[in-house]
Parts: C-alpha cells; sequence; structure tokens
C-alpha cells in the first residue's frame, strides 16, 4: 500500500513551494540572493523577491553573481543565496563555489533543473546536474519536482540549507526541478518565521591541548608563530587578537603574521616588521627558531614556507576546521581548539625569551630601513610604491581587495605591519577570476555598515580583463569602488618563475606573456564608471581623495598606472640582495 500525504503535505504550485524554502533559509539566516536572470528559475527567483527578510541583486552573468555573493557572504558572516537557470548556467558558478569551499564561506547555490522526463532526450538546455559542484559543497540537496515535496518539507529543506552552510563553514547545493507552468498560480505565501538561525559557538579550548602545548613552548628556547591567511576572521573578537598579541610580546615570542591573518594593524613588539622579507636576513642577524606554531591557512610569501623547510625544528599545527594546511608536509604535532584562545592561554603565564623576540624585532626594523630606501629610490611608480602607498594611505575602515597575483604579494611583503586598511583576497585557490566582483559584493554590504569608507580594489591588467563583467555590473548597482590596477600589459608574475631563466627569452615571451596592449580608458564614459591614468605617486594620491568624494555620476572609479614587468623583477632582485648583504 503506498503512502498517502496527510493535510499538511498538499502539493503546491513550484513558486509557492520554493517560497517556502526562501523562508526556511532565511530562518537559517539568509538574508540576500544574487539572481541570474534564467526561464526555468522562475519559481526561484519571484519567491526570493516575494519573501519577506530577504534582499535580492541581479546580475548580468553566473559567474560574477557567483563572486558576488562570494564577496557578501565573506563581509556579512552569513549565507548568501545564488540562483540560476538550467543547463551550463550553475557550471559557471563553480569557480566562485570553489574558493568558498578553501575560505570557509558558506552560500546557498539553488540551480534550478529540468524535469526527469527531459533528462537524456536531446531537450536543450539540460544535462545531468546531480553532483555537479562535486566535492566543492558541503552538502547536495535533491529536491522534489516543483512544488511536490509540500510546504512543510520545502520549508524545513532551506532551513536545513542555510544552516548547514552556516555549521559546514561553506557552500551548499540545492538542485530543483520545474516542470511547466514556471509562473506563480498563487498570491505571496507571506511565511512567516517559525525557525531560529543557528547560534554562534563561542570558541572553545581543550585542556589537553593547552596542557600538551605549553610544554611544548616551555621546552622551546626559541619558539615562533606564523599566522598564515584567516588567523581571525570579520566575525572573530578582535579582543582575541589583541589578548593574543599581548600574551606573545608578554612571552617574548614573535609573530610572522600575513597580511591576511587579521593580525596586523596592531602596534604589538610581538608582530614582526615586514615578515614575507625578514627571514632573508637569517644568516646575518643570527635567526633562531626551533619551534614553528603554524595558525590559519598556507602564508601568501613563499619565501616564508621555504624558510621553515630549511631549518631544524619542531612545527606545529592548529587546524580548528580540519583544513590540514601543512604544504611542506613537516607537522609533528596537530590541535584542534581555536587558535587564538588556545595560544593565549598557552602563552599567558611565560614572562621570558626577551633575547629571542629582540633579536627578530631587530631584523624586522633594519628590513623596514631597507625596504624604505629601495622604494625611495625607485625611478617609476612600480608595484611595491604603490603597495607601500595604499598602506599609509588608508584607515582602520578601509578595506583593500587584492588580486591573488602580484598584488596580494605586494601588500603582503610591502605593508608595515601597523597598516590599519583590513586587506581581503581570495586565496583559498589562489585564482584571478572575479576579484571585481568579489570586491563589489563585499562593498555593496559595507555601504550599509556604519563607520566603512572606502572599498579599494588593487588588481593586474590581466585579472581586470577578466572581469569586465564584474565592473560593468558594480557600476550597474551603484557600488562604490576604487580599482587601482597597475598595467604591465601582460601580466608579471612568471617572471618570477625559474622559467625566466631556463627558457630564452622569446620562448618565455611566447609562452607566459600574453600582451593585450590594451589601456582601460575604453571603460570611461560607461554609466557609472570613472577612468584616469596616473602617471606618478602625487597624482594617484589625488585620484584617490576625489574618488571618495560623493560623486553619483560615476561609483567605480578606475586608477590604472603603467608599469614595466622587467623593471620589478629587476628591482625586487637588488632588494633581495641588500637584505642578505647589508
Amino acid at each position: 500500500m503506498s503512502e498517502q500525504p496527510h493535510g499538511r503535505h498538499e502539493t503546491l504550485d513550484a513558486t509557492a513551494a520554493a517560497e517556502y524554502f526562501l523562508a526556511g533559509a532565511r530562518d537559517g539566516g539568509m538574508e540576500h540572493v544574487c539572481i541570474s536572470p534564467g526561464s526555468r528559475s522562475t519559481p526561484l527567483a519571484v519567491a526570493a523577491l516575494r519573501t519577506a527578510g530577504i534582499t535580492t541583486s541581479v546580475h548580468i552573468d553566473e559567474r560574477v553573481g557567483g563572486f558576488s555573493a562570494l564577496g557578501r557572504a565573506i563581509e556579512a558572516g552569513r549565507p548568501v543565496g545564488l540562483i540560476c537557470t538550467s543547463g551550463t548556467a550553475g557550471a559557471n558558478y563553480l569557480p566562485a563555489i570553489a574558493e568558498a569551499a578553501m575560505s570557509n564561506v558558506p552560500l546557498v547555490v539553488m540551480t534550478a533543473d529540468r524535469p526527469p522526463e527531459h533528462q537524456s532526450w536531446g531537450v536543450g538546455q539540460t544535462f545531468d546536474q546531480t553532483g555537479l559542484f562535486h566535492r566543492q559543497v558541503r552538502h547536495e540537496f535533491a529536491m522534489p519536482v516543483g512544488g511536490d515535496g509540500g510546504a512543510p518539507f520545502s520549508h524545513r529543506a532551506g532551513w536545513r540549507a542555510a544552516t548547514t552552510a552556516t555549521e559546514a563553514h561553506g557552500p551548499v547545493h540545492v538542485n530543483w526541478p520545474f516542470r511547466l507552468p514556471l509562473e506563480p498560480a498563487n498570491d505571496p505565501q507571506n511565511v512567516q518565521p517559525s525557525f531560529h538561525p543557528p547560534a554562534r559557538v563561542e570558541p572553545a579550548v581543550n585542556q589537553h591541548e593547552v596542557d600538551a602545548l605549553s610544554q611544548l613552548i616551555q621546552r622551546a628556547q626559541h619558539p615562533i608563530i606564523i599566522a598564515g591567511p584567516h588567523t581571525t576572521s570579520i566575525t572573530s573578537s578582535g579582543l582575541d587578537a589583541n589578548r593574543l598579541c599581548d600574551a606573545a610580546s608578554n612571552a617574548g615570542v614573535p609573530i610572522l603574521a600575513d597580511v591576511l591573518s587579521g593580525l596586523r594593524g596592531r602596534t604589538s613588539p610581538a608582530l614582526i616588521e615586514y615578515p614575507a622579507l625578514v627571514t632573508e636576513r637569517n644568516e646575518r642577524d643570527d635567526l633562531h627558531a626551533d619551534l614553528i606554531i603554524h595558525v590559519g591557512h598556507t602564508p601568501t610569501a613563499k619565501r616564508l614556507r621555504l624558510w621553515w623547510e630549511s631549518i631544524d625544528a619542531d612545527h606545529v599545527l592548529i587546524d580548528p576546521k580540519g583544513e590540514w594546511h601543512d604544504p611542506s608536509h613537516v607537522a609533528d604535532h596537530r590541535f584542534t581548539s581555536d587558535p587564538l584562545a588556545l595560544l593565549s592561554a598557552c602563552l599567558a603565564p611565560i614572562t621570558t625569551r626577551t633575547d629571542h623576540l629582540r633579536s627578530w624585532v631587530a631584523a624586522g626594523e633594519r628590513t623596514a630601513e631597507i625596504c624604505a630606501v629601495t622604494l625611495d629610490a625607485a625611478t617609476s611608480l612600480d608595484e611595491p610604491a604603490m603597495a607601500a602607498t595604499l598602506g599609509v594611505h588608508t584607515t582602520a575602515n578601509d578595506l583593500l581587495v587584492a588580486s591573488s597575483s602580484m598584488p596580494v604579494r605586494d601588500l603582503d611583503t610591502f605593508l608595515p605591519v601597523a597598516s590599519q586598511a583590513r586587506v581581503h583576497a581570495n586565496r583559498g585557490i589562489n585564482g584571478i577570476d572575479g576579484v571585481v566582483a568579489t570586491a563589489a559584493g563585499m562593498a555593496a554590504v559595507r555601504q550599509n555598515t556604519p563607520d566603512a569608507t572606502r572599498t579599494i580594489c588593487l588588481i593586474g591588467d590581466i585579472a581586470l580583463l577578466h572581469d569586465i563583467g564584474g565592473v560593468l555590473d558594480a557600476a550597474r548597482h551603484g557600488v562604490r569602488l576604487t580599482i587601482v590596477v597597475p598595467n604591465n600589459d601582460g601580466g608579471g608574475i612568471f617572471s618570477f618563475l625559474p622559467a625566466r631563466d631556463a627558457l630564452d627569452e622569446t620562448t618565455f615571451d611566447e609562452l607566459f606573456h600574453t600582451p593585450h596592449g590594451n589601456t582601460f580608458d575604453f571603460l570611461n564614459g560607461y554609466p557609472g564608471i570613472h577612468h584616469v591614468l596616473s602617471t606618478n605617486l602625487a597624482e594617484t594620491l589625488d585620484y584617490l581623495a576625489m574618488a571618495d568624494e560623493d560623486d553619483a555620476a560615476a561609483t567605480v572609479t578606475i586608477i590604472e598606472i603603467a608599469t614595466d614587468a622587467d623593471a620589478r623583477v629587476t628591482s625586487q632582485q637588488r632588494l633581495v640582495s641588500q637584505l642578505r648583504t647589508t
């Protein structure tokens, strides 16, 4: 005998079922949905627009929409929804979803699909969307066709999807097949809040781990902390970060803090200046480390990883999310407690090793002096000078979003640790796609945040060409965004690879250099976009100041700077040589 649904499981039309789903997702903490227009997704799009407590934005394509949602979720600290039609539309979300998966960003990805009778029968815009994102999502929900699941199921499925994204710290995929008609048959359902969003759990510390790590630290003569990206996050307490810096300072334990760690912007003596470069002075300044405590993701600076591979030290990995950021395969111990709380508890009782910290501080100060001389001697406005300038002329209320190629490396290398601006980069996958769209998503949230000021995107020319749609989409939505683009006509990051010396110049240029011959003045005059070409540092600062003015006619300002990739490589090589010999 087949099971018959009882009264609470009456069949709904597709839009009504989607409204119950979206209301459940709202109750699970989702407040915004990014929509890419399409036909098969009509029930979901209409439902998102109808659901009280959810705001929507419509984006010109799925790739831009995906990264906009990523940026919004990063800045808001809560799940953001995505809606697209069937076919390859959802596949264009993959880069943003992969980044979200690696960076622990909650997304609820809703892909519309064709019903079972369309599958494998040659129906247009149809292919198997099951497992579309494979292992890049924390969970996949296969919804019944249209409204067949009824109201209670649809409501709780949305609640579960948003809650799972939050608790599992990553994207979930909801695949939903719809039959015609796609248009709503009923008035809005006006589904009232019924559930509570997942509670934020206070970081836990395992006392056994406190005891074990304390013993390692006390036994070591020269412990050091490597704070990689995401050591803290936008939702972490600044008090925890301050407590860690204070405890490390009192204990005499240096901290090498990545620009994406969330620890910079403080004046703690434990934070060593120019951490990406200071190890170049390892032999000259007799720097020591016999215990390396790694928190956060893999550091931006490759030279830092090469340094810890070269020394004989005990390696501790603090890994609360089970991500195993140990690219060198050197971890001897692993702890899973909250890193800030764990380290603070272990360091607080210690008040020794002042000589150890003093030697690292001195090396950082000498590194800063050499960098200052090198930057002052630059004959042109190059990328390092631009990165250092942005650090000086931004505040704690500003946000710098950097492309994952040279821009984030320049900020990591040349920003003084006390620089106040918060820095973000999509370093989960380290891709260059969607940088502008991510920045625009973050800026859209910041525009509604008290005290938040500028959002500045520092991006290379190739990455900007890759995301022209993101520029147009940001202007279309009236997002206030300043884009600073050093243009070396084809990307310069590959010039730092060993292949640059191993191959003849012609072969290298053919394989790795992609000259395009463009400036970005072709965007000037598009609605909401203003482009300027800067030739010197003072001019760049003036343009940055003007971009911050309230000019409703141009919300997106592009400041372009012509640079030379070969000169940049020579300058960096000269700097490293000076650090090792001066």
